[in-house]
């Protein structure tokens, strides 16, 4: 084996860096999934604060606490959480700049588990005694004082590090402690107030999963409950995060895939340059399949070698990135590990499996070479049984379908991925060679020399072209799609609000506040007012059935629209951007009617004529579904998924909704009156509130962006690989043309326009594919408008080139500068 290769190592080294870098994405992406997930599960205690967590919309039933302690608790918390406006209090009892803040109540020992850490340091039940524990980022300094509702309460500490960290939802602001009677003073816990409930629990041992799973099947309202145990390890998390995996998990195989390109490119060389030997071990009598083996056994040492490097490269990546990567789920960098047996196993596997699928189609020409070659070179090649080549070309197509489906977890990805590599690989390969045929037949007079040279010199026999631009035009594709989604993520969740829009929503707004609430808007400025009355229900069954049985039935998107608290609107007409598109609005004067959004009457399972049950404050209506609506969301104005006829709800207890439009130097001193007059009011501005969500998705999009120059990288190794195959042609075509009198700057000339254009096409193409693909998803799947970036394609087009002159120039570097004299000697 080792003489086989003799003469080629160089080639396969780029053999080696092409699987290495496609290894090295894989490994990095699994491993840094699957050490966030032991983090977890590791910590599970502390993010939890506590071993049980039950949370709820509703007010934690007394027989569910009695039952967590009948079950063995050894202490019990509990804790609500909501959001609300917060205010300093200056020396002169002036109140300063509110803002929305995250308030959590707190009756017990919190947390149960885990680490509050405090400055000044001490217990949070000894601080919430004498005021409250605030976070840095409000900007209250200790010993200062806040107003809470209708409750004026001191800074006694800054909360520096709490379990249950924020992550995503540090959108509604930072943290406040306050104690329970706090709250009950403060006026916050009436009708409408947002609150959610928790009840946190330690138990001895380590057997707690089973006592939720018994605890989820026997306690009254279960399907209404959330109910985590810390053996689960934040399954929402985890949950989310797999699902990332899977989609980076694709992207990442789209640059081992890459790298399995430049595979074949350097197997069908290296197999050319061996065309001799393979003809000397035919004619003494090796059969082609045991050339093939020959061969294949090859193949599989320097994938392996390669895959190996790779995977010990990307077991880096949760200590180097992990920090950045993971900076919106607030996960300590630190306790991170790369060494992942399961992930290092699965990069390295795949890498072999890659590396051979591509492997094959170039390795059937050894059924190709004559004996007779031995004798004479210029023997035609004899024909490859067709049983050969296409089944290495259908074992190709296979193997990357299993490929897709093993990392994207489900055969439906993994088809549409491969699908889509194959289209726009085609459609780069056909570009280059509408390219290559048109520089073939450039008129030679009138044309400066060196580019004439340069740009026939992409259509000769050889030259890698093709394999080129589509390796390198498929990173470039990505990259050009990754950005272009995430810029129209990014600036699509500005431009997508209307001129004429709200810009401020108002939560909480009591009956007899409104009036006042209303003259408060009129007189900042305020336009385009609208509010609406809201109660809360809960479904309690739909057409007599219970909706814990249709849950054992159901899940997915519909356990949301089922066990959510149902905000009920009644309307006596639509809004202009709402619009009845099945059944009639209030049709039925026999029966008490609601109507629905139709995609959530979807999700629900419902249709019209069905009797939905719903639970307001424990009195049961029986509500006819008699329409189904179109709601245009983006409108931003005030829109229900249930609307309940007038009349049937006047007596039950609600509040308001309330929307404007305000300037925005008028948006603080309203929230600043608000808090002050109204202090139940909670104000919810769109602007901070989109900047820190762009902020959130710029933040995640690192990790997306780092994926994608993976793929450029791995084209360009690719590309340099191709260059080094043809090493020794250039090294004659130098040699001769220095004989002839170019210097060895003009012969770099050459070279750089031939690689100059070739990155170009690449780039031009990749960019327009990856618009194309941004297009597709951006319209067709996201809704959102498409920002057609003109600058990108020329932009790409010149990065491209220079990448590749760059690249090209460093693989071509012996090539420059082999001595004329003993090149043509021989």
């Amino acid at each position: 084996m080792l003489r086989e290769s003799r003469g080629s190592r160089g080639r396969l080294l780029f053999f080696t860096l092409c699987i290495a870098v496609g290894v090295t994405a894989v490994v990095g992406v699994a491993a840094l999934a699957q050490s966030l997930e032991e983090v977890l599960r590791a910590q599970g205690r502390d993010l939890l604060a506590a071993d049980l967590l039950v949370s709820s919309r509703r007010p934690i039933d007394p027989e569910l606490d009695a039952m967590v302690r009948r079950f063995g608790a050894t202490a019990t918390t509990h804790t609500r959480e909501f959001a609300s406006m917060v205010a300093p209090i200056d020396a002169g009892g002036v109140a300063g700049s509110a803002r929305l803040a995250r308030v959590k109540s707190v009756r017990g020992t919190f947390p149960l588990s885990g680490v509050l850490e405090l400055d000044p340091p001490g217990l949070l039940s000894k601080v919430l005694e004498q005021g409250v524990a605030v976070a840095p980022e409000l900007g209250i300094p200790v010993g200062s004082r806040l107003r809470l509702g209708n409750k004026v309460l001191q800074v006694r500490a800054l909360v520096r590090r709490e379990p249950q960290p924020p992550g995503v939802f540090s959108v509604m602001g930072p943290r406040v402690f306050v104690a329970e009677d706090a709250i009950r003073d403060s006026g916050l816990a009436g009708v409408g107030s947002r609150m959610r409930y928790e009840l946190l629990a330690r138990y001895p041992g380590d057997d707690v999963e089973r006592l939720a799973e018994r605890m989820r099947r026997e306690a009254k309202g279960a399907e209404y409950l959330r109910i985590e145990s810390w053996r689960a390890g934040q399954p929402r998390v985890r949950d989310g995060i797999a699902r990332v995996e899977r989609f980076l998990g694709l992207v990442a195989l789209l640059s081992l895939i890459l790298g399995g390109i430049g595979v074949a490119q350097v197997v069908r060389a290296w197999i050319e340059g061996r065309t001799p030997a393979i003809a000397v071990l035919r004619c003494l009598g090796m059969r082609p399949r045991e050339i093939l083996l020959l061969f294949v056994g090859q193949v599989l040492v320097f994938a392996f070698v390669g895959s190996v490097l790779g995977a010990a490269l990307g077991a880096l990546v949760p200590r180097l990135l992990g920090g950045v990567l993971l900076a919106p789920l607030s996960v300590d960098a630190a306790a991170l590990s790369g060494m992942q047996s399961v992930a290092l196993l699965k990069g390295i596997g795949l890498g072999v499996g890659i590396a051979l699928l591509f492997s094959l189609p170039p390795l059937t020409a050894v059924w190709r070479v004559s004996p007779a070659r031995v004798l004479r070179a210029e023997v035609e090649p004899l024909p490859a049984p067709g049983w050969v080549r296409y089944g290495s070309m259908g074992v190709l197509g296979c193997g990357l379908l299993t490929t897709a489906a093993l990392q994207a977890g489900r055969l439906i990805p993994g088809l549409w991925f491969t699908a889509g590599f194959f289209a726009l690989a085609g459609v780069l390969a056909l570009g280059a060679r509408v390219v290559m045929r048109a520089v073939s037949r450039l008129p030679r007079r009138g044309v400066h020399p060196y580019l004439v040279q340069g740009l026939t010199a992409l259509a000769r026999p050889g030259a890698g072209t093709l394999g080129g631009v589509v390796a390198l035009g498929l990173g470039v594709a990505v990259v050009s799609t990754l950005w272009i989604v995430e810029h129209a993520l990014s600036s699509g969740l500005r431009t997508l609000i209307p001129a004429d829009a709200p810009t401020v929503f108002l939560v909480d707004v009591q009956p007899d506040q409104w009036e006042a609430v209303e003259r408060e808007l009129r007189a900042q400025g305020a336009s385009r007012i609208v509010s609406a009355p809201v109660v809360m229900g809960r479904l309690r069954a739909i057409n007599g059935r219970p909706v814990r049985d249709i849950l054992e039935q159901r899940g997915g998107q519909s356990r949301w629209t089922l066990t959510r608290e149902q905000r009920l609107s009644p309307m006596a007409t639509l809004p202009a951007d709402s619009r009845v598109v099945a059944g009639a609005l209030w049709s039925d004067p026999n029966a008490a009617e609601i109507s629905l959004e139709r995609r959530y009457a979807r999700d629900m399972g419902v249709e019209l004529g069905d009797v939905l049950r719903i639970d307001v404050q424990g009195v049961a209506f029986d509500l006819k579904l008699t329409s189904l609506r179109e709601v245009e969301w983006r409108s931003f104005t005030l829109n229900f998924f249930v609307a309940v006829e007038p009349g049937v709800l006047d007596d039950a207890p609600g509040f308001r909704l309330a929307a404007a439009r305000l300037p925005p130097e008028r948006e603080q001193p309203l929230q600043n009156r608000l808090a002050q007059a109204f202090p139940n009011v909670a104000v919810l501005r769109v602007g901070p509130i989109l900047d820190t969500v762009v902020g959130l998705i710029e933040s995640m999009a690192v990790g997306v962006r780092l994926l994608g120059w993976f793929t450029v990288a791995a084209g360009l190794v690719i590309l340099g690989g191709a260059i080094g195959a043809t090493t020794l042609r250039r090294r004659r075509e130098a040699a001769l043309l220095k004989t002839l009198g170019a210097t060895r700057r003009g012969v770099g000339v050459l070279m750089g326009i031939e690689f100059g254009m070739l990155g170009g096409l690449a780039g031009t193409l990749g960019a327009v594919g990856g618009s194309v693909l941004a297009w597709a998803f951006l319209t067709l799947l996201a809704d959102l408008a498409f920002p057609w970036p003109l600058w990108l394609v020329p932009a790409a087009a010149v990065g491209g080139a220079l990448l590749a002159i760059g690249c090209g120039l460093l693989a071509s570097w012996r090539a420059l500068h082999a001595p004329p004299r003993a090149v043509l000697a021989g």
